[in-house]
């Protein structure tokens, strides 16, 4: 019999995540129900569907008497940190299973909590200068330039700044307040290197780390904006000093969460002429570059399913010990193409692209012709993503120059919209080449 067998699912929103979501529950029996706004031929995941209704989920009275009149017993959503805790409320109103609870996701993605587990683990990161909601003259006094300022509790770099003078504060925290659901903003050391974003699959208790990229950004704007993330890599080109330094504190920090089944992100940076990593915000979710389907290609695991079953069942079956962040001596990436704001107005070379570089295996386009691409610094200006994996990095930079060259967006003037991933930036001579080069390298076969 399918697991999920007469179980009635509830699958808020259709974005980063839910369409897996939806194709997982029904080939393993379950009845779905997608609600959002959207229309059908918006979605992408409503096609997949049983059922699709027109509910927001920001209307947890509507959702309450949806879950009644359809018999539903088990919420899910895609990796939207809106849609999930939407998903948690109707659980604990329910009495349905989830993954975590509000205290623990709260631990974790609030960027305050976070700090304070990461000191309480010894897991290194920035100096923190303030967090509350107005920085007293004398602490004002006390800090020292750049430095970053964010919303405690937002995702997506939404309202974030990086200051290099006393001039530029006031502004950088009005406008992350605006951004806090709780008006409170979190003051630390900017600290430049190259960032990543490390992922943990926690199951039964345990964790184990999953995988961890190089992040390469890009501004779109001038002055001390947050940078966009155009191409990640896998593995990490640091990914052995990882492990030696800072792995042991994230194992323990996520161990210590009191969740049975999740995955855990945290964004960081590596400063490779110091050999010092600095994590500065996390959370108790995927992120939206869905590495999953790295893991799930390359070590045939995977954690998003992992996080579905303990929804849908209350409890999960999974083989943490596949767990490898060196893919099996694999190469990958997560590419997009960084979109300026404006209206789409055609794209060309796309399908061309997608058939013709053999690393690609999934992909995704958010933009369609006619829709406006807001014009910020946020990962809202992700238009084209590509997820990419191949048995060797020439291969890989072959197929990024490949979508490079075909694929193009442009807007209803007939100017291109985007920036793409200049590979000279890209050390992929650094990454290894054979998973016995991998294992050896990290020394314990990981």
């Amino acid at each position: 019999m399918p697991k999920f067998a007469g179980r009635r699912v509830l699958v808020l929103g259709s974005n980063v995540g839910a369409p897996e979501l939806v194709k997982y529950a029904r080939h393993n029996g379950a009845y779905v129900v997608v609600a959002d706004y959207l229309p059908v031929d918006r979605s992408p995941a409503k096609p997949l569907a049983d059922s699709a209704v027109m509910i927001s989920t920001a209307d947890i009275d509507g959702l309450l008497r949806l879950v009644a009149e359809k018999k539903i017993n088990a919420v899910a959503s895609g990796i939207s940190e809106f849609n999930l805790v939407q998903a948690m409320e109707i659980a604990e109103s329910c009495g349905f299973p989830f993954y975590c609870s509000r205290a623990q996701w709260d631990a974790v993605g609030k960027k305050d909590r976070f700090r304070a587990l990461c000191e309480q683990h010894e897991v290194a990161c920035p100096k923190t200068w303030f967090v509350g909601k107005e920085p007293s003259p004398e602490v004002l006094e006390s800090m020292t330039y750049p430095m970053i300022v964010k919303p405690v509790d937002s995702s997506s770099s939404i309202g974030v700044t990086i200051c290099s003078s006393a001039a530029e504060l006031p502004q950088a925290i009005s406008v992350a307040r605006k951004e806090s659901g709780s008006g409170k903003i979190i003051i630390e050391s900017f600290i430049e290197g190259q960032e990543f974003t490390v992922h943990y699959t926690i199951s039964e208790g345990k964790a184990r780390i999953s995988t961890m990229d190089n992040r390469y950004g890009v501004h779109l704007h001038a002055g001390t904006v947050t940078s966009i993330p155009v191409a990640r890599t896998y593995p990490s080109t640091f990914l052995t000093e990882f492990l030696a330094q800072v792995d042991p504190g994230m194992v323990r920090l996520c161990e210590n969460l009191g969740v049975d089944n999740g995955v855990v992100f945290a964004q960081g940076i590596y400063d490779a002429d110091l050999d010092r990593f600095a994590v500065f915000e996390g959370g108790l979710r995927p992120a939206g570059e869905a590495t999953w389907r790295l893991a799930e290609r390359a070590n045939g695991i995977n954690p998003w399913q992992l996080v579905i079953d303990r929804c849908l069942l209350g409890e999960a079956s999974y083989d943490i010990e596949k767990e490898d962040p060196w893919l099996g001596g694999k190469v990958g990436a997560v590419l997009s193409l960084v979109g300026r704001g404006g209206r789409v107005g055609a794209i060309s070379g796309l399908s061309q692209a997608v058939r013709e570089a053999t690393s690609v295996f999934d992909w995704e386009s958010r933009y369609p012709v006619g829709s406006v691409v807001p014009d910020g610094d946020s990962l809202r200006q992700l238009m084209i993503r590509f997820a990419m994996l191949s048995d060797t990095a020439e291969v890989l930079v072959e197929d990024i120059k490949r979508i490079n060259n075909l694929v193009r967006v442009l807007d209803d003037s007939g100017q291109d919209m985007c920036l793409r991933f200049d590979i000279d930036r890209f050390e992929y001579e650094k990454m290894p080449h054979h998973a016995l080069e991998a294992m050896e390298a990290d020394g314990n076969g990981r």
